[in-house]
């Protein structure tokens, strides 16, 4: 292997095309001391570290363009079902109001059919008084019609 040898680190930024900061930075990722030889592998490392020092950012990059559409995003679902929430919470409410206004009416049916029931066997016991004394009349108009002598039989004998 070709070792290189340069007076400074400006001096091998300056060969590399970069600043000494750029140059700290590609020498820290790929472990390579900064001391004044190089190797020819180390010098395309510290090279080729830009692009994929690019290609890093761009990936932390979309990594953060993702969180924020992802928070975006489920900002936006609480929302939706928020507002879904909210509408069913409502339907409930009414659908409870119906209940119960619901259960009123079955409750005050119930009471009207049991008033009337006890009407309709009040009057059947007043008919039946009635059909019973109306037989009792029957009865005495049949033994006072027998024990009843005509008006000729009266004044004849």
């Amino acid at each position: 292997m070709t070792e290189h040898l340069y007076k400074s680190v400006k001096a091998l930024a300056d060969e590399l095309g970069v600043s000494r900061t750029t140059l700290y930075k590609r020498a820290k990722l790929n472990g390579i001391e900064l001391i004044g030889n190089y190797t020819s592998q180390q010098i395309e490392q510290l090279k080729t570290v830009q692009s994929k020092m690019d290609t890093e950012q761009k990936n932390e990059h979309f990594a953060e363009q993702n969180e924020h559409k992802d928070e975006h995003f489920f900002q936006s679902e609480i929302q939706r079902l928020s507002s879904q929430l909210t509408v069913k919470d409502e339907q409930i409410a009414e659908l409870n109001q119906q209940l119960k206004q619901a259960q009123k009416l079955a409750d005050q049916a119930q009471q009207l059919q049991l008033k009337t029931q006890l009407q309709l066997e009040a009057e059947q016991q007043k008919v039946l008084a009635l059909e019973t004394e109306l037989q009792q009349d029957e009865v005495v108009s049949e033994a006072g019609a027998k024990n009843k002598k005509g008006l000729w039989r009266r004044i004849f004998g």
